[in-house]
């Protein structure tokens, strides 16, 4: 999906304009979601916390890009921080819908990142392979914050198809991974 932003958007040359480390962007967008799960929680909507959450996961790799920082260190802190934030997004939606739920949407959530992860260490290539990949969890998440801020009962059947769809993006992935190691 960031791809096809790119083909619109010179985002290193944006990147290039931000006047701090790739690191610290990366370490704002978590800290924005940490300070969102508060805010959320005393009545805030979730919807702008995440529009920042997701800017910022495009940006911070435009600015390690644009600087010519980008390396492994900051790859593996995006990473890391990528899932707390992921974590703490779906906590925004904790007091609105059954926690079972939430842990469903988190573990699918997860489990998409570490099935590439593993396939990755094992020698796959597996850019391209399923769908829900961050940027497509960020923006349903998005959407889904707005409709029920307008859509009396929507967000729970929301968050269900998401739990629905990210667990059958992971299992995807990993049946796509299972069958090209087995070849």
């Amino acid at each position: 999906m960031i791809e096809k932003l790119r083909k619109y958007v010179n985002l290193d040359r944006l990147g290039a304009r931000i006047p701090v480390p790739a690191d610290a962007v990366t370490a704002l967008s978590l800290a924005v979601a940490l300070v969102g799960v508060y805010l959320t929680w005393v009545g805030w909507p979730a919807w702008p916390f995440i529009a920042v959450v997701g800017a910022l996961d495009v940006l911070d790799g435009a600015v390690a890009r644009s600087r010519g920082t980008a390396g492994r260190p900051g790859a593996l802190l995006d990473s890391t921080l990528d899932r707390y934030t992921d974590a703490l997004i779906l906590l925004y939606f904790y007091r609105s819908a059954p926690h079972l739920l939430i842990y469903l949407a988190l573990l699918g959530t997860f489990l998409i990142s570490y099935v590439r992860a593993r396939a990755e260490s094992l020698g796959l290539s597996m850019r391209g392979v399923g769908f829900m990949e961050r940027a497509e969890r960020i923006l349903y998440l998005f959407a889904a914050s707005i409709v029920g801020l307008f859509v009396e009962g929507a967000l729970a059947p929301a968050l269900y198809l998401y739990a629905a769809l990210v667990n059958a993006a992971a299992a995807y992935r990993f049946l796509a991974a299972y069958l090209a190691l087995k070849r």
